[in-house]
């Protein structure tokens, strides 16, 4: 689907990120309240999904990146490939909800309900593509956090930050330096209860959607 995007469709994705988000904090509103925990509900439910400056992470996704990743440690290069994946397949998908939504007549600033996402979530379909997305967003989940809790990881995330500032892909990098500092105070416990609610509920929520999966 075309970058370029109308006035309208922009308007449209806004509001299903919007939506999204808001079904993040209805489901995990413990973890957004509690102080062990915010910075990581907040990153993986709010930093991820966020359109800000989602231009230029794009731009540098498409051009930039692949002419310096060999440059970069195959870890780094790892975590940043996975996050450019889920920003492709969630950006795409977004697009076309919200696609869906200006067809069914929405009009601009109008907020829909979380039955009415419900509806357009399966009615668009891609039920292969959504599996895929929340098997990528279970596996950032688990790799972050085990990442954040390695003792070596604190003098490796430094110098890897350096490097990407230094090939001008900081951007690229920084969501998941992000990820890393918004672990690493979860205690192990706190964090598997967390994993542990996030895939039965996101399982729940697309077996919901589309039965055939099962």
């Amino acid at each position: 689907m075309s970058k370029v995007l109308s006035p309208e469709l922009r308007s449209a994705r806004t509001e299903i990120v919007r939506v999204q988000i808001e079904r993040f904090h209805l489901y995990y509103s413990e973890y957004f309240n509690q102080s062990e925990t915010i910075k990581m509900a907040e990153y993986f439910f709010e930093t991820v999904y966020n359109l800000e400056g989602k231009e230029e992470w794009e731009a540098l996704a498409l051009s930039t990146y692949d002419k310096v990743k060999h440059m970069m440690k195959e870890s780094s290069r790892e975590n940043i490939e996975r996050l450019i994946f889920l920003n492709q397949i969630t950006d795409e998908l977004d697009l076309r909800m919200g696609q869906l939504l200006l067809d069914k007549n929405w009009k601009q600033g109008t907020k829909i309900s979380q039955d009415e996402y419900f509806t357009l979530y399966q009615e668009l379909g891609y039920a292969d593509q959504r599996k895929k997305q929340l098997e990528v967003v279970l596996f950032n989940l688990r790799k972050f956090y085990d990442l954040a809790q390695k003792p070596i990881a604190g003098y490796v995330i430094k110098p890897a930050a350096a490097v990407a500032k230094m090939l001008g892909v900081y951007p690229l990098f920084e969501k998941v330096e992000q990820g890393y500092y918004a672990t690493i105070p979860v205690k192990k416990s706190t964090f598997e209860a967390f994993f542990k609610e996030v895939e039965k509920r996101e399982w729940e929520f697309l077996m919901r959607a589309f039965p055939e999966l099962n």
